[in-house]
């Protein structure tokens, strides 16, 4: 109940102290699957815990959650701190990719105030019309835009799926098949892009070309 669930978070924040990370981690994972009862600060202990304890793939797992939860620049530095040093593909977060993020925080909303504007746009070019029975250049102008925005909102900014490489010895293939041919034998924690899903394989983007690589060896990120 509440009450053990509370007992075992005391005793792993006391774990965590004594720099007992194994121990500690193995507790908070319990209360995160079993309770699913989390706060970002969790987050962040559960992944200094498995960067100690050298599952670097789980570590960035762990801190891409929290970056979820918080929008945290901090934490962005820091997986891309560990990616640098690890040399692992797919961290390079730039000024536009922060800005996306930040967009898809309102998706919602944006789209809502971009489909009136669109609405209202249409309505006055209408409404002038068969008043005036005359062309607005201007509303026509503004309309191409708000559609051009429109556009690129739900074409560039909706959220690509993307995975984690959990093995040790990943094995990229070339196609959905052990017997297709071998791309590249990767270690754990490259981020990667997820095109699709057949059967065990995920398709991927690896390194700018398509690629496959068993769903064993990849985590799905949230």
């Amino acid at each position: 109940g509440q009450e053990k669930t509370f007992q075992d978070f005391e005793k792993a924040e006391k774990l965590f102290q004594d720099k007992k990370y194994t121990d500690a981690y193995e507790l908070y994972a319990n209360i995160f699957t079993k309770e699913e009862q989390y706060s970002p600060q969790m987050l962040l202990k559960m992944a200094y815990s498995q960067e100690a304890m050298g599952n670097l793939s789980n570590a960035l797992i762990y801190l891409h959650d929290y970056y979820r939860m918080t929008s945290d620049k901090e934490v962005l530095k820091k997986m891309n701190d560990l990616a640098q040093v690890n040399g692992l593909e797919g961290y390079d977060t730039n000024d536009f990719q922060q800005f996306v993020k930040a967009i898809q925080d309102y998706d919602l909303l944006i789209m809502g105030v971009l489909l009136a504007l669109n609405l209202l746009i249409l309505s006055m070019i209408f409404r002038k019309i068969k008043k005036h029975q005359e062309k607005s250049p201007g509303l026509a102008v503004g309309l191409v835009i708000v559609l051009a925005l429109t556009f690129f909102f739900v074409n560039f900014t909706g959220p690509k799926e993307k995975g984690i490489v959990t093995g040790d010895n990943s094995y990229v293939m070339s196609g959905p098949s052990a017997a297709a041919e071998l791309v590249e034998v990767v270690g754990q924690g490259h981020k990667v892009e997820i095109i699709n899903k057949s059967d065990i394989w995920y398709q991927i983007k690896w390194r700018g070309k398509t690629a496959y690589v068993r769903e064993n060896n990849l985590k799905e990120l949230m």
